[in-house]
């Protein structure tokens, strides 16, 4: 870049241009994976040019390690700003603290981050906004909040994980090229001989495998990140066996894909990606980040252009039909009852966080698709639990990260929230029996639970399994489960007080006052005498998925005294 200011030895200068370095690592961070974001920012008075007025690149300065982010070093200006840079620098150990640099730049990570609260607290007698540190952790900003004159860009509501309905709409065009192309076999409806799954090594993606694997004769070409067929296969391999579902037989009808969904040509050589444009008949894509912390920007590589990649995919050689695993969490919340119909989407407003944005722009991609003569379904999943069978479930998820956090605190959330819990085998089973019909003609399907339950009644199930917890009102839950978190009590929710307020949670948790229904015609209509059913959520099923989670020790027992028995 150019500038007019001069950069040799004058510290004012020196401190802006490092000022601005942190400012673009901050906003790289913010808008790019972590991959992509530069490790070097260098400020220049002007770019050296060549006669043709080319840039000079042998006449750019070598990259030194002064230009890093430890020693990109703005000096405290205040009182405030001093006093917090020290106690940075005793929590980190290091020997100075820049005001413009990022915490987690400087090696904190989310429980120093969590201690240096705690300091801060003692200090100034403030208690900090949590949600705020960790969205833009640097001294500037701290100092801000502990000011008698807060800023209220620092401390004002938003939602920095997602982004604006312009972007959302920008991001849901699909590419001119996502179209089958000249000379394209055509789709066909099975039985089919070689089947696509994205996502396989994750929780849904297994009882997905299983349900291809037990509903056809397919071989089953699983994308998985390894170094080879035989890595890839062997991960596969062990997700099954995580959740009980391997047998024997399996692996030979297994095919790992070595390759990534957030990349072009899915990651694959691109032998393997003309091959597999050429024998795959069907793909079920899976694959995605699903944490609701993560950021737009850093979810979009795998949720939206793993999507096109997928569609392009389905558009070589053999024209493949798509059937993307979606979520109800595409519908905006709304207060009161709202009825979601099974077709394409069109608000954005109340459409809050990544994942959810996100799982909205690839599913308009979807149907997008299917206009242009790609046979695309989408299938928008509840809020994805434990095996209706089993009870085998995913620890990974973010209400049972919550039902862990309140069983360490001791209390729950009193809080007008209804939740969608769907089994995970009843959604597998779903999805693959009508992909593997190949005679749908509908486009969208709404795979909600057999009833909404209230958050309040799920607590209620669990302190009848034996856990002993209180009911508190919102503010007063958020302020106990923060000052755990202050002292370095270990509660499954720390890495989620981004979405915690102290007055109200991020709309990501829910819509408060919500109650969604969700249109089954296409779905009924679908499994109709086909015998999958799902189960409610009630005593019997949630004693189940607790008994595995007291099993695998996720969860404590709970005190046999305090069980109440049916």
């Amino acid at each position: 870049m150019s500038t007019s200011r001069q950069l040799a030895n004058d510290p004012l200068t020196s401190a802006w241009a490092a000022g601005l370095r942190s400012s673009l690592r901050a906003y790289a961070r913010h808008h790019l994976p972590d991959a992509m974001v530069p490790a070097h920012f260098v400020v220049l008075p002007d770019l050296p040019k060549l006669p043709n007025g080319k840039v000079d690149r042998g006449a750019l300065p070598p990259l030194t390690a002064e230009e890093s982010p430890e020693t990109a070093y703005v000096a405290p200006r205040t009182a405030v700003e001093t006093q917090l840079a020290r106690i940075w620098q005793d929590l980190l150990g290091i020997a100075k603290v820049g005001v413009e640099t990022d915490f987690f730049d400087l090696g904190g990570d989310s429980l120093t981050v969590l201690q240096m609260a705690a300091q801060v607290r003692e200090v100034y007698d403030v208690r900090l906004d949590l949600r705020r540190m960790f969205e833009d952790p640097t001294v500037a900003q701290l100092a801000r909040m502990v000011s008698s004159q807060a800023d209220p860009a620092v401390t004002g509501a938003g939602n920095p994980r997602g982004v604006g309905a312009e972007v959302m709409l920008a991001d849901a065009v699909l590419p001119a090229d996502i179209t089958p192309e000249e000379g394209a076999l055509p789709a066909t409806r099975g039985p089919y001989r070689h089947v696509l799954l994205t996502g396989g090594t994750g929780y849904t993606g297994a009882f997905l495998l299983r349900e291809l694997l037990d509903r056809s004769a397919a071989i089953v070409h699983v994308v998985v990140r390894a170094d080879g067929a035989a890595q890839a296969a062997e991960r596969v391999g062990q997700n099954l066996a995580e959740y009980g579902l391997l047998r024997d037989g399996d692996m030979d009808r297994i095919a790992g894909v070595p390759g990534d969904t957030g990349r072009p040509y899915l990651g694959m050589t691109r032998a393997a990606y003309a091959g597999l444009a050429a024998d795959v008949e069907l793909i079920i894509h899976n694959a995605a980040i699903s944490s609701w912390i993560v950021p737009y920007p850093k979810i979009k590589p795998v949720n939206v252009f793993g999507a096109r990649e997928v569609l392009r995919l389905a558009c070589r050689s053999r024209i493949k039909a798509v059937h993307f695993v979606s979520t109800i969490g595409v519908y905006p919340g709304h207060p009161g009852e709202q009825t979601w119909g099974e077709g394409p989407l069109t608000e954005t407003e109340h459409v809050v966080g990544g994942y959810r944005q996100s799982k909205w722009v690839a599913d308009t991609l979807m149907l997008q698709a299917r206009a242009r003569g790609v046979p695309a379904h989408v299938y928008r999943l509840g809020a994805v639990t434990g095996s209706q069978a089993t009870g085998a479930c995913s620890s990974d998820t973010f209400i049972n990260h919550l039902i862990k956090g309140c069983i360490q605190l001791g209390a729950y959330l009193d809080l007008d929230l209804f939740l969608d819990l769907v089994p995970v085998d009843y959604c597998a089973a779903a999805v693959a029996h009508i992909a593997l019909g190949g005679g749908s003609e509908q486009a969208v399907f709404n795979v909600p639970s057999a009833r909404s339950t209230a958050m309040t009644d799920i607590f209620e199930l669990i302190t009848g399994y034996g856990y002993r917890l209180r009911r508190l009102d919102y503010s007063d839950w958020y302020r106990e489960l923060a000052a755990a978190v202050e002292r370095g009590e270990d509660n499954e929710l720390a890495v989620y007080l981004p979405l915690f307020g102290k007055d109200e949670p991020a709309e990501e948790v829910g819509y408060e006052g919500s109650r969604p229904v969700f249109a089954t015609d296409h779905l009924r209509s679908a499994l109709a005498d086909s015998g999958i059913s799902c189960k409610p959520v009630d005593r019997e099923l949630f004693d189940l998925y607790l008994d595995h989670f007291v099993s695998t020790g996720f969860l404590p027992a709970p005190d046999a005294a305090h069980r109440q028995i049916p």
